[in-house]
Parts: C-alpha cells; sequence; structure tokens
C-alpha cells in the first residue's frame, strides 16, 4: 500500500507541475505577444520606404531605362531560343 500512496503523490504533483508550467507559459507568450502587435506595422512601414527609395534612384538616375533594355534582351533571348 505505501508504495500505491507515492505513485499517486507522484502523479499529482507530476499533473499540478505541468498545469502550472503550462499557464505561465501560456501568460508570458500572450504578455509579450501583445507587446508586438504594432510594431508590425512600422516595420512594414520602414521595408517600404527602402523600396520607395531605391526605385526613386533608380528613376532619378535613369538607369531604368537601361535595365529594362538589358532585362528585355535577354527574354527576347530566351524566347528566340
Amino acid at each position: 500500500m505505501p508504495n500505491n500512496a507515492m505513485t499517486k503523490a507522484a502523479v499529482d504533483t507530476k499533473v499540478r507541475v505541468n498545469g502550472w508550467a503550462n499557464t505561465i507559459v501560456s501568460r508570458m507568450q500572450k504578455r509579450y505577444a501583445d507587446k508586438d502587435r504594432g510594431q508590425t506595422a512600422f516595420e512594414y512601414l520602414g521595408i517600404i520606404l527602402v523600396v520607395v527609395a531605391i526605385i526613386g534612384a533608380i528613376v532619378a538616375t535613369g538607369i531604368g531605362g537601361a535595365i529594362s533594355g538589358r532585362i528585355s534582351g535577354l527574354v527576347a533571348s530566351i524566347t528566340a531560343g
């Protein structure tokens, strides 16, 4: 009988500790998920601004025509072969 009491106590303890750990982990995930919610909008805005700056630089320098001509030539050489 003492062995059954020890086994039951060990199982009960394990269940309670796992439940506590799962509760703590879920609370931490919720806490940090709420803080990151608005940050992605600023990150996307930053990426968009970088892309716009690159496109603006390409248009302002006139290199866009050269790039377009080169791409058209490469596409023509692929489709012609």
